[in-house]
């Protein structure tokens, strides 16, 4: 008897033993990493339909700042839009894979020089994240299943930090204040010698904005701003905003309010208006 359960308890450890799910098997960790580098030979070969091969037929690829692309027709179709306007040499390294069974996940970063082929266009340097979940096929190959791409760059516009945004929002309500108290002192620390205002199509130098300043031509009891909203690309940054000023010009209301862009370049690590716009609000 005793021969009979070791023999039947050893059946049943098999049979356990057979239904359980592989994981992260090492000829399938392997056969992934091949198919993340057959797509990135693929793509630098401009080669829309080897990309479309390693898809499965309902394929979701979700690519940056695009809506996703699902099925293998539509994703082929979205590889070879951007093979036709850009020139680009892809980077792709897998920092990890994971399989269970007839599932895969791999994940890692990438990074690519994308130079548009329509003339005059400068290149840009982007970088970041991608995930993709692959199953296995009928024929034990790996085909993709899903793929999401994210940036790790800041948004268009923005530094990481946003410390550049904080110091160009606090150089506005400086200023604010400084016409509030006639200090044109203060201004000049921010404002650039080649500085220009066009206020209404009205173009003013620095030179005569100081001297109005320092006349007294503003009497002004308060100077609110609004909707403050800088963007920063590298050394050059704009902040456009709403001004509501409560006072007077040479003796007449201010009329308000009015919209605004400066203009800024950094200097020595510290902003510098160069340009003023404003459009009173009518």
């Amino acid at each position: 008897m005793r021969t009979i359960y070791a023999a039947i308890l050893c059946v049943l450890l098999l049979l356990v033993s057979a239904c359980a799910q592989k994981v992260n098997d090492p000829a399938d960790v392997q056969a992934i990493k091949k198919s993340c580098d057959d797509y990135l030979k693929a793509c630098n070969s401009k080669d829309a339909n080897a990309v479309a091969t390693l898809m499965t037929d309902k394929a979701v690829f979700s690519d940056l700042n695009l809506p996703a692309a699902v099925g293998r027709e539509a994703i082929q179709e979205l590889h070879q839009g951007i093979f036709d306007q850009f020139d680009f040499q892809l980077s792709l390294p897998v920092a990890d894979v994971q399989v269970a069974g007839d599932l895969g996940v791999a994940r890692g970063t990438w990074s690519w020089k994308l130079t548009p082929k329509a003339a005059g266009l400068a290149s840009s340097n982007v970088r970041g994240g991608w995930t993709t979940v692959l199953r296995r096929q009928g024929d034990g190959s790996w085909k993709w299943d899903s793929v999401i791409s994210n940036s790790d760059q800041p948004l268009p516009g923005s530094t990481a930090s946003g410390e550049d945004e904080q110091a160009l929002c606090q150089i506005e309500r400086d200023w604010a204040n400084a016409m509030v108290k006639s200090d044109a002192a203060a201004m000049e620390r921010f404002i650039a010698k080649e500085w220009t205002l066009n206020a209404d199509g009205q173009v003013v130098s620095r030179a005569q904005a100081f001297a109005e300043v320092k006349a007294g031509a503003y009497k002004l009891e308060s100077m609110e701003l609004s909707e403050l909203s800088p963007h920063v690309f590298s050394d050059v940054a704009l902040v456009t905003g709403t001004m509501t000023m409560k006072g007077k010009y040479k003796g007449s209301d201010i009329p308000g309010p009015i919209r605004g862009t400066d203009f800024f370049v950094k200097r020595d690590g510290r902003w510098q208006v160069v340009s003023t716009q404003n459009i009173t609000i009518k």
